[in-house]
């Protein structure tokens, strides 16, 4: 436990260094990985992209189900009669006549999703979109969710919320004024879908199913090998040892001795691995034993790396999900770069090409995540650059939300791809390729629209003002191509 206190201290002593360096330090050439990988990592891209150019679309990919809807919410007044109108399938002329005090949204778009929820159990939601400055409106159902696999135009779904001590009785629903529907992705669209699953294995992922957690909040097994190792390791060389009260005089003097002894310690490994018979044997148990129980960490997974196999030390970090202890905790993306790297190093590229996406979206879990720390985390999409990867393509095929993906089709985050796109050396050509996009109205609404926020996010994230500016004006044009019910929702936004 008292290690585990030591971490949070120095994470707390370390947050104002944090600002004044990059996450993960810099390669001579200027990008995280090392010139050695970038090489062996376009080799692989170079074969890939071939592939993929002798690759033919035999895939219909389908849009999410969506359709028009009203919104009715009701928190004053006779509730239950109101429930049990709703459930009598009153029509929203005759509801909103009768319960005058109701708050109305007409014209939403809703979109319906089905998928496995945290417990394991088949979920289905359906979700308006947020264009109004408005919250956009949420329902969730578990039971008997094949109801709402029938005709759902001139229905309602509802949510009834009993009175408590912290809020008043309340009634809320959608009422369906058309069908749901779904449409084919336009190919050029699917290509791009088609592009992502190409480089992006989807019969990968980059942690075990049943990989540990670790972090600073999580306190590991003083009995296991790895840390009889990693207690060796110290002796031997004589770590120095925090024991005095928590205070900025007392840290500074173990820091500077630790700053030394992490200097030197290093080389004293190598040594005493050169000197010490028993040095082997016990890394061979630990390694042995890490393979199946896991409880490593980073310094013992580096020993790993240097002493026994860097493709060892790839299993026992995949065999491990660091979660973030605060908002300036950045431990989660150091792990990351270090598959990444690791990945790249023994050329297993779905895992390295899945853990960079990661990085770049930001995909990691966290105690907690203020909004203040989030400009800090860079996307290192340089990095895909160079490595002549299709990166526009790439990143709008995991924009996309479609019904039938691949199993495993790994999905963006809208907000992290913008500031991605926003540090590309091809502003000009996404630019265009995004306008264009909300234009097109061979594409689903839902897919406008969330390209519609890409492009938003892309363009606040943009040093030049003057460019910025330009591209809100062209944002006007392209925006005036969507249906009328969604362009009057949008003035604010513009």
């Amino acid at each position: 436990m008292k290690r585990t206190i030591i971490t949070l201290f120095l994470l707390t002593f370390g947050a104002t260094s944090y600002s004044q360096d990059t996450e993960f330090g810099k390669s001579t050439n200027g990008l995280i990985y090392s010139d050695k990988t970038i090489k062996e990592l376009k080799s692989i891209v170079d074969s890939l992209n071939l592939k993929f150019k002798v690759c033919d679309l035999n895939k219909i990919y389908k849009s999410k189900l969506q359709c028009k809807a009203n919104y009715i919410y009701l928190e004053k007044g006779k509730i239950k009669e109101a429930k049990k109108d709703i459930e009598s399938n009153i029509s929203y002329n005759d509801f909103i006549k009768k319960y005058r005090t109701a708050e109305v949204e007409k014209g939403l778009l809703v979109v319906k999703f089905q998928y496995k929820n945290y417990k394991g159990k088949e979920e289905v939601g359906f979700n308006s979109m947020e264009l109004d400055n408005k919250y956009q409106h949420e329902f969730n159902f578990e039971e008997d969710i094949s109801t709402y696999d029938k005709p759902l135009e001139g229905k309602w779904v509802y949510q009834y919320s009993k009175k408590t001590n912290y809020s008043e009785e309340s009634i809320e629903a959608f009422y369906f004024t058309e069908e749901f529907y779904q449409k084919p992705i336009p190919a050029v669209y699917a290509r791009m879908i088609q592009y992502s699953d190409c480089m992006v294995d989807t019969t990968a992922q980059v942690f075990y199913e049943n990989a540990n957690k670790s972090g600073v909040r999580y306190v590991s097994d003083g009995s296991s090998k790895s840390n009889e190792f990693l207690d060796y390791i110290h002796k031997s060389i004589n770590k120095p040892e925090y024991t005095d009260g928590f205070n900025d005089k007392d840290y500074e003097i173990y820091s500077k001795k630790y700053s030394v002894w992490d200097s030197l310690r290093i080389s004293r490994v190598d040594s005493l691995k050169m000197k010490d018979e028993n040095f082997n044997k016990l890394l061979i148990e630990a390694v042995n034993e890490s393979l199946t129980k896991g409880n490593t960490d980073d310094e013992f997974e580096e020993y790993v790396g240097r002493y026994y196999s860097k493709k060892t030390e790839l299993e026992l970090k995949r065999n491990r999900r660091v979660v973030g202890g605060c908002s300036m905790d950045n431990s989660p993306r150091v792990h990351a770069i270090n598959i990444a790297k690791l990945s790249a190093e023994t050329t297993n590229w779905e895992i390295f090409l899945r853990s960079h996406l990661d990085i770049l979206n930001d995909r990691f879990e966290r105690v907690s995540d203020g909004s203040y720390a989030w400009e800090k985390r860079k996307t290192y999409i340089k990095e895909l650059e160079v490595l002549d990867i299709n990166v526009l393509d790439l990143l709008l095929g995991i924009t996309f939300r479609i019904e039938n993906p691949s199993a495993n089709h790994y999905y963006g985050n809208i907000g992290r791809l913008g500031k991605a796109l926003s540090e590309s050396n091809k502003s000009s050509e996404l630019e265009m390729k995004m306008l264009e996009m909300i234009s097109d109205n061979q594409l689903d609404d839902y897919n406008r629209i969330l390209i519609y926020y890409l492009f938003l996010n892309y363009n606040y994230n943009l040093e030049n003002k003057e460019m910025q500016v330009a591209n809100n004006e062209k944002l006007k044009e392209a925006i005036k191509m969507l249906p009328e019910y969604l362009l009057t929702k949008m003035v604010a936004e513009k």
